[in-house]
């Protein structure tokens, strides 16, 4: 299987967001051989996906559907791309969500979500900066990402760090740590 990385589209998201970040990520992903491309369906958002009382989407459900979608995909991994508020069990909010792959079925599809909502400046009703924003959405599609290759959270400086804020995601860097780069490495390796 050719090691693709599809982007999706879960619900109205701007196409010029996902052309950018799909460059972004190839270059991301150029010395572990992986491409990136955009699926042209669109996963539209469901109402049993939404919770009221919080006015948010619950990321668990909509990873479910994308993981239902991926299974009738012969692909990699696929990441959903929402711009809508989501929440994962107690969680108030999550900027991004994935699932991690059975080590015994590395090619079964894997997949991962994020959410560019909370990633942009206006939603603290702040002064919206596009190249802030970019930045974040990356960062969140690699870290979400590097658990679909089965890392895990880091201590160290890298974007494998656990972001409880924007805060922590504009501190960590666009890149893995050695530690992580090694273990991505030995992931790939099994999968020749």
């Amino acid at each position: 299987m050719k090691k693709i990385i599809r982007l999706l589209k879960i619900g109205q998201v701007n196409h010029s967001i996902l052309h950018r970040l799909k460059k972004k990520l190839e270059l991301s992903f150029r010395e572990l051989s992986v491409s990136v491309d955009s699926l042209m369906d669109i996963i539209p958002l469901e109402n049993s996906e939404y919770n009221i009382k919080r006015s948010q989407y619950n990321a668990s459900k909509i990873l479910n559907k994308i993981n239902n979608y991926a299974q009738n995909e012969r692909t990699f991994r696929i990441l959903g791309i929402v711009d809508k508020d989501i929440f994962s069990n107690s969680l108030n909010f999550v900027f991004g969500l994935a699932m991690s792959p059975k080590k015994e079925l590395t090619t079964t599809p894997v997949v991962a979500l994020i959410s560019i909502t909370r990633l942009r400046e206006n939603f603290y009703r702040r002064v919206d900066n596009n190249k802030l924003f970019e930045s974040r959405i990356l960062k969140e599609a690699i870290h979400e990402l590097g658990h679909t290759f089965n890392l895990g959270h880091c201590n160290k400086f890298c974007v494998m760090q656990f972001s409880n804020s924007l805060a922590d995601t504009d501190e960590k860097p666009s890149k893995f740590c050695d530690s992580c780069l090694e273990k991505l490495r030995s992931f790939f390796k099994k999968l020749e």
